[in-house]
């Protein structure tokens, strides 16, 4: 299953002006721990909510502090057709938990490694279903052969 499948769109995202104050708001009311940073649509950089603890509090930068500031700078991405598969081995690979999804470049999502285990375990639950009730056939099979036939 490709990427694009279990996109959430439109993505939250910040410019790399906004403040480090505006940017912890803006996670908080979206309700994620990272957003992408983004120039003419394009990702720039990443800054999470680690980043703002320990990149900007715990160093006492002031809250007006832009997040360039505190970014990682041209993080890994993944293209929207990217498999579900490859971009859970990227994000072990970069030791991330947030990907942001590009097509053609630009941002049209972000990923996280929550959104990836839950697709991957509802798939997983549906493969389940589906092999339970081929075991099933049998039984049902055997009782329509021994049911007596109506007679009309």
């Amino acid at each position: 299953m490709q990427i694009q499948y279990v996109m959430n769109t439109p993505p939250a995202s910040v410019p790399r002006t906004t403040s480090l104050e505006e940017a912890a708001q803006h996670m908080t009311r979206v309700g994620v721990g990272a957003l992408p940073v983004v120039e003419d649509d394009r990702v720039v950089g990443i800054v999470t909510d680690r980043d703002l603890v320990v990149r900007a509090m715990a160093r006492g930068l002031p809250p007006q502090t832009e997040v360039e500031k505190v970014m990682s700078n041209a993080p890994a991405t993944v293209d929207a057709e990217t498999a579900v598969a490859v971009a859970l081995l990227v994000m072990r690979s970069v030791q991330v938990r947030h990907l942001p999804v590009v097509s053609e470049g630009r941002l049209v999502d972000m990923i996280s490694f929550d959104d990836l285990f839950w697709q991957l375990t509802q798939q997983l639950s549906d493969l389940a279903a589906v092999v339970d009730a081929a075991r099933k056939i049998p039984e049902v099979l055997r009782g329509a052969q021994q049911a007596p036939l109506p007679h009309g």
